[in-house]
């Protein structure tokens, strides 16, 4: 859809167009909130931030408008925000000050390997980056296939394509993800 349609659809029946744009942008906005929160929060943190962002989308949706820019830079103008507001939010719940005057004080040890979750976290960084990286509908079919948990056919219907074109797509877009990453590794 164009940006003039989204206009003519939000202003003619704006809860049908919030859940076309659910549908259509609902990966976008996933992935942005996971560059903003995967390595400090777990999978419910970040479904209910995107749950947030459209909400917050939804609320604004009388006030786009075609010519003041894109639909997909409106949206995800309000997914970057909600996303570093929750990531703000939930940095203060998990973090841990240290006075640097009483040097007595010490953290207690982590049941984990640290060094390991940082290495963890800079692979899932250079992950999502490259996985923003892709052409679309290869993006799309990515985050659908492994974050959503969606097979094919489902994927299929919802990009309007054949389950073979989503299969084929997936697989070349997985062999550019290796490729990217091996470099990078």
């Amino acid at each position: 859809m164009t940006d003039t349609e989204w206009s003519s659809l939000i202003n003619s029946s704006p809860r049908q167009a919030f859940e076309q744009l659910a549908d259509s942008y609902g990966g976008y906005v996933y992935t942005i909130v996971v560059s903003k929160l995967g390595s400090l929060t777990g999978r419910e943190d970040i479904e209910d931030c995107v749950s947030d962002i459209f909400v917050e989308v939804y609320s604004s949706l009388r006030k786009y408008s075609s010519s003041h820019g894109s639909l997909k830079s409106f949206i995800s103008s309000i997914a970057q925000r909600r996303a570093i507001d929750a990531f703000r939010k939930l940095s203060r719940r998990y973090s841990v000050s240290v006075s640097s005057d009483d040097e007595d004080t010490e953290l207690p040890p982590s049941g984990n390997d640290t060094a390991e979750e940082a290495e963890n976290a800079i692979l899932r960084k250079k992950l999502w980056a490259s996985v923003d990286a892709l052409d679309e509908p290869d993006r799309t079919i990515i985050l659908y296939q492994y974050f959503y948990r969606m097979d094919c056919a489902e994927i299929a219907r919802k990009l309007d394509m054949s389950p073979a074109a989503v299969r084929k797509r997936s697989q070349r877009a997985r062999k550019k993800l290796k490729a990217t990453l091996d470099n990078e590794l």
